[in-house]
């Protein structure tokens, strides 16, 4: 069902809810938990001008402000377009949605992209470009993804640990040690990680787990403070864990090839 740029899924198993402003899933819950997956900032405008304070924001073809297409806005143009609806799918079983983008003209890029959602007892989100020039092109990327958590002092994230990531706040290189507890401000890209990350919050009684493909690096952010998009101390409660593309690990696409990252996203009882 479709509400001013909404589109409202559900079935016995889950319930979503998605901005066609930025491709954004801003809402998944599965029946069996009583709080949403994602978390969303209480102040968002939704105008369709900036981009939605979080859901799974789609960070393409640029992330932050690396110098990489640094003609593209931060972060890309992905989450500051309207994204087309394919495809809907709801059954007793599984929700499926299929969106599709075409850079505006001025943009001057021969890509296209396509965002797969598919809801069992899972969330499988991917993220699909396609090369359709006839030059090689690079490009960074992230499923920009805002868990929604009882409180960041309550949370440990397991599956990061023995990576050695760059700390964006100073820019230097350090290795993790141990499963990471979050105290303070957090900015952080975590190099050639490809194994199940483990969200364990006491406070919610759960354990978000997220496994990836097509993914090499996995960044990590809470600013420590509200943003324009937040209610008072909102910033408390979530934490980014993104499955991306990022610094070096760039992803270089030949004339008509396709690259896909993709999450798989599942909740159990703590």
């Amino acid at each position: 069902m479709a509400d001013n740029g909404f589109i409202h899924l559900q079935n016995e198993l889950a319930e979503c809810k998605i901005a066609l402003w930025g491709g954004n899933l801003v809402s998944y819950r599965p029946k069996s938990e009583e709080h949403d997956i994602f978390w969303l900032g209480e102040l968002n405008k939704f105008d369709n001008v900036q981009a939605i304070r979080g859901g799974v924001p789609v960070c393409w073809p640029r992330f932050a402000e690396e110098k990489l297409n640094d003609n593209l806005p931060r972060h890309g143009f992905a989450r500051l377009s309207n994204w087309n609806l394919q495809n809907v799918n709801v059954a007793e079983d599984k929700i499926e949605a299929e969106l599709s983008l075409v850079p505006d003209i001025k943009y001057n890029l021969n890509l296209s992209a396509r965002l797969l959602i598919k809801i069992t007892d899972k969330l499988e989100y991917c993220l699909e470009t396609s090369n359709d020039g006839d030059e090689k092109f690079a490009f960074s990327e992230a499923l920009h993804a805002y868990f929604n958590v009882s409180s960041i002092d309550d949370i440990e994230i397991k599956g990061l640990a023995g990576h050695g990531y760059k700390n964006s706040l100073d820019g230097n290189f350090y290795e993790l040690e141990k499963d990471l507890k979050i105290r303070g401000e957090i900015d952080s890209i975590f190099m050639n990680q490809n194994q199940p990350i483990k969200i364990i919050d006491s406070g919610f009684n759960r354990i978000i787990s997220i496994e990836k493909t097509g993914s090499e690096t996995t960044v990590v952010w809470n600013p420590a403070k509200d943003l324009a998009e937040m209610s008072d101390g909102q910033y408390k409660t979530f934490v980014c864990v993104e499955p991306s593309n990022v610094g070096k690990h760039f992803i270089k696409l030949a004339p008509r090839e396709k690259h896909k990252i993709s999450a798989t996203i599942k909740v159990q009882k703590y």
